[in-house]
């Protein structure tokens, strides 16, 4: 039964690779739920110190202090060793080069710089994803939040795989949460290659005929059957070449849709969604998803690297359950909710279990997650780490006048779980990508192997992350299912464009410009060459600017002629052009806002009219196997030798 009292983290034997449940949200100061753009508030009870504010606050400070250094070191590192040239240049190439960058403080004391580019590469980019992921936990906590003071349940589920060193991270992640989807032109050279080999093959059977025709005719009576025979087989390799272009063609295609891993199982198959055929009874008609109240869930993947065992990728979700829903697709709307019975929830957890035990078996049998174990007094009573449930539950804070927020029974925070895998850290001699990064910057700073953090040599290290890099290119670190956001009214989506709107977002929310600088495109390029992109964003920082607008630029300039920047380089803001650069801020985010909304209005008119043409993630390994040896045998046939072809049953001279 699912678990929903406290207990022992889970615990895994030395001779498993699996992960053990998600572990404390880091203990000694290390992790947790830093903002990056202020701390948050404080108990007033908490003293006071003569550098205005208490002990707490000012640790918070120097923590986050430090964290962001860290960051913005990883991502000068980045530059100079990804392969992705969307981060080659974020941080450090300009929208514009002949306006410049311009530096403003806002009211609240916060930096923001504006006409620099940003990649927004979630797994890549240590700075994009500090923002991006800061954003994203807070949606979380409000569609927790939502969801339990609406009456409804939410789980917390860790899924795992079983894992060795000889596993690229590639295979692994495929097995857990699919593969990737074609890009748009890949999709469209295949279409176009399967239209060519498809009229190759009309042209080429069109010239067959005719020329079986034509021996027809020209052959003298008694003579005419063994005319055409040869005007066949002469024709024969041509019409074979074509039907071989066509089947690799096509080949091609089932290679551009997604395929599901074992994630996508867990919500398929009539089991979970529910047997319509008459003779079935009411608790397999309605399925597992109806009897818990299944209305969606977040899904979240991470990684980590070990010398040992290399990758261990892994999924945690917030799965939203006791919900009754009405309307279909883009319609669909929760109506009621509802506690589900023990049995039912037991039944979910067993489903779940053997769904994602048995994919992953199928894919790979190493990959068999363990379904036992015996740890005595283990919270997984038995039944193995493979997957791991837990109850989210509300807890009063005192300190914040009783604001209800999300915890699991172990007292963390879910959607920092969840979200907030940048300021996680790698546990039993594992490091996470971030951490690798960190790693590789210190090493080709001359730092001593023993001395910097982490394990693995610079060769070692660079060949993990340019693998990391090859196979999460083109994947969501964070996915909420389909209409979940609507029914919950939490606006947004998941795509690199929303992410990109979420940095545009992080900014415009900072506050009103109260003083800043332009800088040129030879003096950040000064800036840049010497590594003090960190200071001079930290040198908008303050609130001097409300009193001096022009504390900034003389900061600014002071952090410019460090790096040797042209004389020039900088130039106070007027109030004029603050403003103007405000105004024109927030009209570019409103822009891409009403562009995502538009753009999410169009995918739900898709879904009311479904593309006969889309591949289906129902197309299983069984079918296309099926498809495949179907394909070898038409082509078998049409290739046999001239006189292997069977006799026409009558024939017409």
């Amino acid at each position: 039964m699912l678990k929903t009292s406290g207990g022992n983290p889970g615990h895994l034997g030395t001779e498993t690779t699996e992960f053990r449940t998600p572990s404390d949200l880091r203990r000694n100061g290390r992790g947790g739920g830093e903002r990056e753009r202020g701390q948050r508030p404080l108990s007033q009870e908490d003293p006071q110190t003569d550098d205005g504010g208490t002990p707490a606050e000012l640790a918070r400070k120097a923590v986050a202090k430090a964290r962001k250094a860290r960051r913005y070191q990883g991502r000068r590192t980045l530059w100079s060793i990804t392969g992705d040239p969307a981060c080659k240049g974020c941080g450090r190439d300009l929208m514009d080069p002949d306006t410049g960058l311009l530096f403003a403080q806002t009211a609240t004391g916060a930096s923001v710089v504006l006409g620099l580019m940003r990649c927004a590469r979630i797994w890549f980019c240590p700075v994009c994803s500090a923002t991006i992921r800061h954003a994203r936990a807070e949606e979380i906590t409000r569609a927790v939040i939502e969801w339990i003071q609406r009456g409804g349940i939410c789980y917390f589920v860790t899924l795992t795989a079983r894992h060795d060193y000889e596993d690229e991270l590639a295979d692994l992640m495929d097995a857990l949460q699919g593969t990737r989807s074609a890009s748009k032109a890949e999709i469209e050279a295949v279409r176009a290659e399967i239209a060519a080999a498809q009229a190759l093959l009309a042209a080429t059977q069109a010239d067959t005929r005719e020329a079986v025709n034509a021996a027809r005719l020209a052959a003298p009576k008694g003579q005419k059957k063994a005319a055409m025979l040869r005007a066949r087989a002469e024709k024969a390799g041509g019409v074979t070449a074509a039907h071989k272009r066509l089947t690799a063609a096509k080949q091609a295609r089932a290679t551009t849709a997604r395929r599901a891993g074992a994630y996508q199982r867990l919500i398929t198959g009539g089991v979970w969604a529910g047997d319509k055929r008459e003779k079935a009874s009411e608790a397999a008609a309605e399925g597992i998803r109806g009897r818990i109240g299944y209305v969606g869930m977040i899904r979240s993947t991470e990684v980590t690297v070990g010398l040992v065992n290399l990758w261990h990728p892994h999924i945690h979700a917030i799965v939203f359950v006791g919900g009754v829903t009405e309307g279909e697709r883009s319609e669909k709307r929760i109506v009621d909710t509802f506690t589900p019975t023990d049995s039912d929830l037991e039944a979910w957890e067993n489903h779940w279990r053997a769904t994602w035990t048995s994919h992953l078996q199928k894919v790979n049998p190493k990959y068999r997650p363990s379904d036992t174990c015996s740890i005595p007094d283990c919270k997984c009573d038995g039944k193995g780490h493979g997957v791991d449930f837990e109850l989210i539950k509300t807890v009063a804070d005192a300190k914040k006048k009783g604001e209800y927020i999300a915890k699991t029974q172990d007292g963390k925070s879910p959607a920092l779980e969840l979200a907030r895998g940048d300021l996680k850290q790698g546990g039993k001699g594992n490091m996470t990508p971030f951490e690798v990064l960190y790693r590789i910057g210190d090493l080709l700073g001359g730092v001593p192997e023993d001395e910097a953090p982490g394990h693995g040599s610079l060769g070692w290290c660079l060949d993990r992350w340019h693998e990391y890099e090859r196979a999460m290119t083109g994947r969501r670190a964070i996915e909420w299912t389909r209409y979940l956001r609507q029914m919950l009214g939490i606006t947004g989506g998941d795509t690199d464009d929303d992410d990109k709107d979420l940095l545009l977002g992080a900014d415009a929310d900072a506050g009103e410009f109260r003083g800043g600088a332009a800088v040129t495109e030879d003096g950040w390029t000064a800036v840049v060459g010497r590594s003090l992109d960190l200071a001079a964003t930290e040198a908008a920082e303050g609130t001097d600017a409300n009193t001096d607008p022009e504390a900034v630029a003389r900061r600014l300039s002071a952090v410019l002629d460090m790096a040797g920047a042209p004389a020039g380089s900088v130039r106070a803001l007027s109030t004029a052009e603050l403003a103007d650069a405000s105004a024109a801020q927030k009209e570019n985010l409103a822009r891409r806002r009403e562009e995502a909304a538009a753009r999410r209005r169009r995918e739900n008119e898709r879904d009311r009219t479904p593309d006969p043409n889309a591949v289906s993630l129902r197309h299983t390994t069984r079918d296309r196997r099926t498809t495949e040896t179907r394909a070898r045998r038409h082509l078998d046939r049409r290739t046999k030798p001239t006189a292997e072809l069977p006799r026409p049953a009558t024939t017409q001279d």
